[in-house]
């Protein structure tokens, strides 16, 4: 089902080596999430003459394809969602509160729902197999850890590979590579993609600390200069000429709260306080 270990050759090393530092490169200097990723798909779709590679990443509960090539646009449209739904038509949360219920093999990555004591996961939580069609019929449901949609099967894929991006354990995504021809992965080459994975985690780790910061340098801006202020009740008046108070425009434009209390001069004014 997943495939015959198969011994790399050097020349198979230097190539997967430098398509590694590549991709580093790629993710140590980006500016933009989604072109460097188109890249990278393409290095690994070079490297491994995949079919067809994509990138699922969370987006309000949902991991939906980020960016992807070689799928036919009617596959994406059918596949993109990973949430399940109830009768109504609504997505049906976890037990817990944090997220919703996801479906199929990539959602069974995603949740970490993986034995590796199956051949067709991995100790990281990787799912592979040179043969969707053997797979079906030679396993159980309770051993794929749940019922998948097997649209990748019946969209004539055969060799499926579903890698999770993460940063430490925190999964964030998957790559997902498809191909109609059976036996193109072998273990070595799943566990050099759980490499990438992990690396693309950490870049997109840091893309959000980077945006965090950048918003937050954006409202620290946007308080500089002449704030017009009421010189008689202290209110403050914004960009679309009304006025509120400061509590109000302060928490508007920062991160900042605030915590009432009473200063000495005013308790001693007002309250007799000393």
């Amino acid at each position: 089902m997943s495939g015959s270990m198969h011994t790399i050759s050097k020349e198979e090393i230097i190539e997967r080596e430098r398509t590694a530092k590549i991709i580093c490169a790629e993710l140590n200097n980006f500016t933009d999430l989604k072109p460097v990723l188109i890249t990278i798909i393409k290095h690994i779709r070079r490297l491994i003459t995949c079919e067809a590679v994509g990138i699922r990443l969370h987006d309000e509960d949902d991991y939906p394809y980020f960016t992807y090539q070689g799928f036919p646009e009617s596959f994406i449209r059918h596949e993109t969602h990973l949430c399940a739904l109830d009768n109504d038509g609504k997505r049906i949360p976890l037990a817990d509160g944090k997220g919703y219920m996801l479906e199929c093999m990539c959602g069974n990555v995603i949740r970490g729902r993986t034995d590796p004591r199956q051949e067709f996961f991995t100790e990281k939580g990787s799912f592979w197999t040179n043969s969707t069609s053997e797979l079906l019929a030679s396993t159980t449901e309770d051993e794929r850890q749940s019922g998948t949609r097997n649209f990748c099967n019946k969209a004539g894929y055969e060799s499926v590979a579903l890698i999770p991006i993460k940063y430490k354990e925190e999964k964030v995504g998957l790559i997902q590579l498809n191909d109609k021809r059976k036996g193109i992965f072998t273990r070595n080459l799943i566990e050099y993609l759980e490499m990438i994975g992990e690396q693309i985690g950490a870049a997109i780790h840091n893309s959000l600390i980077y945006t965090k910061l950048k918003k937050a340098l954006t409202e620290i801006h946007s308080l500089r200069g002449i704030l017009p202020i009421c010189s008689c009740c202290k209110k403050i008046r914004d960009d679309n000429g009304y006025w509120e108070s400061v509590e109000i425009y302060i928490q508007e434009h920062s991160d900042a709260d605030f915590s009432h209390g009473i200063c000495p001069e005013c308790a001693q004014k007002y309250h007799g306080l000393k």
